[in-house]
């Protein structure tokens, strides 16, 4: 019979993070994803199919097939088939051979699973010093009697119990300030660490984390309208998954529409009426200009004044390592004052009046006209860039 495989063979992690002085609560998680991996990485037909030697690392048997996972598929622990197949009298050598063939197939189950297990116990008391579990040793039989699962409660019971001062930083870790210049992914990964973390000692409700969130995202300004549709649910659908998935596509919309989903949105009775209206130079973005001609331009304190109107300071992805969010067109804060050509716009622009307004406007006095508040911003002509000979006049 073929000798049964090496677990250590497939295991991800072949050395676990080792774990310096006294095991906390923290080291003893990595400790466990670790050997989860490890477990799951060892092949098994029993279960889901899918999940490998992965029942060893739940406390009881019970616990794991109370997964939603498991329905109908039941994991069932393997039992040493016995010192020999059981063979009947009179069995014809077809049978005979299926005999066996079942007998070798369930024995090397039970080895596969025995194995594993006392590898992943090998593992972690490798990566812990003997003094934090030396009590589990008995005087005859020393660790032998020790499951795997049996070390893991031990640790959690010993040394993983959480402090005030715990679950304070992990209060404080959920609720680390949220910049829309990052994936909305890792506002809610942080939340769903922070419950994740407290589960057992101090739980956080749905309702808590719901709170946590919309408090982190309002304060960015960028999920007004967002934040009152959410507010309109019926409370039957407020609920931690459905939040998420609300703000995900709140912050897509935003990200596509930055003026709309940053103004709080407008109704499209107001958009009809707008475009049978002058443009308006008054913008309630503050990232936001427009020219004297209605066009609208963002303002970012890396790259100036630009014609991406979902690049703004707040929102930059390339930034200079002085970069502050918080400037403005108005009150720039230190950042570039050139202003980006029009896509296809040439890069020397003669200026053409076409009007008596224009030809007094071109007329004024330079030296008048920088320090007047309203003045044309750029004065550095680069690629990409245009004087402030050829650009009209941006207003708030």
């Amino acid at each position: 019979m073929a000798a049964t495989p090496d677990p250590l063979q497939s295991f991800k992690y072949n050395t676990l993070t080792p774990i310096v002085g006294q095991p906390t609560r923290n080291s003893i998680k990595i400790l466990e994803k670790e050997n989860r991996d490890n477990a799951h990485n060892i092949y098994s037909t029993r279960g889901t199919g899918g999940e490998g030697h992965l029942r060893l690392c739940y406390t009881t048997l019970a616990e794991y097939n109370a997964r939603d996972i498991m329905l109908g598929r039941h994991w069932v622990d393997p039992v040493h088939p016995g010192p020999r197949a059981d063979i009947p009298p009179g069995a014809t050598a077809a049978q005979i051979a299926q005999r066996i063939s079942a007998y070798k197939f369930d024995l090397k189950e039970f080895e596969t699973f025995k194995q594993t297990e006392l590898a992943l116990l090998h593992h972690a008391m490798e990566a812990i010093e003997e003094v934090y579990y030396a009590d589990m040793e008995d005087p005859d039989d020393g660790y032998s009697q020790v499951s795997y699962i049996d070390f893991i409660v031990y640790l959690r019971e010993e040394h993983g119990e959480l402090s005030d001062d715990d679950l304070t930083k992990n209060m404080q870790r959920m609720n680390v300030p949220w910049s829309p210049s990052e994936p909305i992914h890792k506002l809610f990964t942080q939340i769903n660490k922070a419950r994740a973390f407290a589960r057992n000692n101090d739980p956080i409700s749905e309702a808590a984390a719901i709170r946590s969130a919309a408090i982190n995202l309002e304060k960015t300004g960028v999920f007004r309208l967002a934040l009152q549709e959410w507010r309109r649910r019926p409370a039957a659908e407020r609920d931690w998954s459905t939040f998420q998935r609300h703000f995900k596509a709140a912050n897509k919309e935003r990200i596509r529409d930055p003026i709309t989903t940053q103004d709080g949105g407008f109704h499209d009775q107001h958009r009809a009426n707008n475009a049978n209206q002058k443009p308006n130079n008054n913008t309630k973005n503050p990232y936001h200009v427009r020219d004297m001609d209605g066009n609208t331009m963002a303002y970012c304190w890396t790259h100036g004044v630009q014609w991406d109107l979902s690049h703004t300071s707040l929102t930059c992805r390339n930034r200079h390592h002085d970069h502050n969010e918080k400037a403005t067109q108005f009150n720039m804060l230190g950042g570039r004052c050139n202003v980006k050509r029009k896509p296809g716009e040439a890069a020397i622009f003669k200026f053409q009046p076409n009007n008596d307004k224009n030809k007094g406007r071109n007329n004024r006095n330079a030296n008048s006209a920088t320090n007047d508040d309203n003045a044309t911003i750029g004065t550095n002509t680069t690629a990409g860039e245009t004087t402030n000979t050829g650009m009209s006049t941006l207003t708030p």
